[in-house]
C-alpha cells in the first residue's frame, strides 16, 4: 500500500529551522525525511547551520534526500572563535542571540530566490520564536518534540517553581502534576526547571518554550499515545493538536544509502540485548551535550556493580574515568557488551514494534491535515 498524500491543500514550500547541537539536527531531518517520503511533491528547505549541513547533506547517507535542500543560517559565532573543549553552552548562546534575525533572513532570501512563498513552517521545539515567524508570514506553524513527560515539565514550568521552586524543597514529591506520583521529587527535575541558574539564556529559552508551544497549530511527538496516556491526555488539554508520530526509527519509509538498520543489524549490541528478558537490562545516557564529572562516573559505576544487573551505557568521556578493572569486571561477567556505537534504537520490548502500523497512520494524518 503506498503512503503517498496528494491533495491539493498541501503547500508546494515548506521552511524546517534546525537546532544545531546535540541529537537535534539528525533528529529533525529523519522526522522530515519520513513526512517528505509521504509527500514527494512538496519542497522542504531544511535551515540550519553550515557545519551541520555540511555534515548531514554529504558523503553517500543521502538517499531520500531529493526533496530535501539544505540553505545556512549564521551560527552567530563572530569570525575566528576558537570554541572551548567541553559543553557548547556559549555557541548554543551566541546562536540563540542571533537565530531569530538570522532565521528571518534566510527564510527571506529562499523566497526570493525561489519565488515561491513558504506554506508552512516546521521547528525544533527549542526555536520557539519560529512561532513569531510563522505568525508574520500567516502560515502554520508545526514544532518537533521528543518526549511527552518532559513536555508536561516544561509547559508546566510555572506552575512547578510556584510549588518547589524555594531552596530546601528539593525532596518534595510531584504529585500535583498529572501523571506524576509521589516518587518524583523535585531535585529529579533538571535544573533549569528549578534550583539551576534562572537567569541563563538556555533556560529562558525552555521557560519561553513553555508558554509558546500551546500557540503552535500542531506539536509532533516522538513518542506513542498508549505510553503514558495520563500525561497524554493532559497535554491534549494544553496543546491545539498533539501528534504522536514515533518512535520514528520504525517507520522511516526510505532507508539510507548507507542502511542504518542494516547496520545496526551488524552490532553486537542487538543479539546482547534479545538474549535479555524485556526490562532487564539498564539504559543509562546523560545526552550528548554533558558529561559526568570523574566521580560520579566512578560512583554510578561502583552502583551498577554492586546492583548485578546488565546495562547499556552510552558514555561520552575518557574510560579511565571508570574504577580500576571495572569494564574487564563486565566484560568477565557478560554483564555488558562493548560495542563501537549504540544503536540508535534498543529493542528492549515488543512494544515498539507493535506501534509501529499506528505511527504511520499518525504520520500520514500529519501530512494531510497539517501540510
Amino acid at each position: 500500500m503506498s503512503h503517498s498524500l496528494a491533495s491539493p491543500n498541501l503547500p508546494a514550500h515548506v521552511a524546517v529551522l534546525n537546532f544545531p547541537f546535540a541529537s537535534h539536527p539528525s533528529s529533525l531531518l529523519g522526522f522530515i525525511r519520513t513526512v517528505s517520503a509521504v509527500s514527494p511533491g512538496i519542497k522542504f528547505t531544511f535551515f540550519s547551520t553550515s557545519k551541520k549541513n555540511s555534515s548531514l547533506f554529504s558523503g553517500s547517507d543521502v538517499k531520500g534526500l531529493d526533496n530535501i535542500k539544505p540553505y545556512n543560517v549564521w551560527d552567530g559565532l563572530p569570525e575566528g572563535y576558537v570554541p572551548r573543549p567541553g559543553p557548547p553552552l556559549k555557541q548554543i548562546e551566541m546562536f540563540l542571540e542571533k537565530a531569530p534575525q538570522s532565521f528571518d533572513r534566510a527564510l527571506k532570501e529562499v523566497e526570493a530566490e525561489t519565488g515561491h512563498k513558504f506554506g508552512c513552517l516546521i521547528s525544533d521545539a527549542f526555536l520557539w520564536f519560529s512561532g513569531d515567524i510563522a505568525e508574520k508570514m500567516n502560515v502554520p506553524w508545526v514544532t518537533t518534540w521528543s518526549g511527552p513527560r518532559p513536555l508536561l515539565v516544561h509547559l508546566e514550568t510555572d506552575m512547578i517553581r510556584e510549588k518547589v521552586g524555594a531552596p530546601g524543597q528539593e525532596d518534595m514529591t510531584l504529585d500535583f502534576l498529572p501523571g506524576f506520583s509521589n516518587e518524583f521529587r523535585a531535585s529529579d527535575l533538571q535544573k533549569e526547571v528549578v534550583f539551576g541558574n534562572m537567569e541563563s539564556p538556555f533556560t529562558n529559552m525552555l521557560h519561553i518554550m513553555g508558554q509558546k508551544l500551546p500557540q503552535a497549530t500542531a506539536v509532533a511527538v516522538n513518542s506513542f499515545e498508549t505510553m503514558d496516556l495520563k500525561v497524554a491526555a493532559e497535554l491534549k488539554k494544553r496543546l491545539k493538536k498533539l501528534l504522536f508520530v514515533g518512535p520514528l526509527h520504525q517507520v522511516r519509509p526510505v532507508p539510507s544509502a548507507k542502511s542504518d538498520d542494516h547496520e545496526e543489524e551488524k552490532d553486537a549490541c542487538l543479539p546482547w540485548l534479545d538474549n535479555h528478558k524485556p526490562a532487564s537490562v539498564a539504559y543509562i545516557s546523560f545526552g550528548s551535550v554533558g558529561a559526568l564529572p570523574h566521580t560520579e562516573v566512578v560512583a554510578l559505576a561502583e552502583a551498577l556493580e554492586e546492583g548485578g544487573f546488565p546495562f547499556l551505557w552510552s558514555f561520552r568521556g575518557n574510560l579511565e574515568d571508570f574504577p580500576k578493572g571495572f569494564t574487564l569486571r563486565q566484560i568477565y561477567t557478560q554483564r555488558w557488551k562493548w560495542c563501537s556505537s549504540l544503536p540508535k534504537y534498543i529493542r528492549a520490548t515488543d512494544n515498539w514494534t507493535r506501534r509501529k502500523n499506528e505511527t504511520c497512520g499518525s504520520l500520514n494524518t500529519f501530512g494531510r491535515r497539517l501540510l
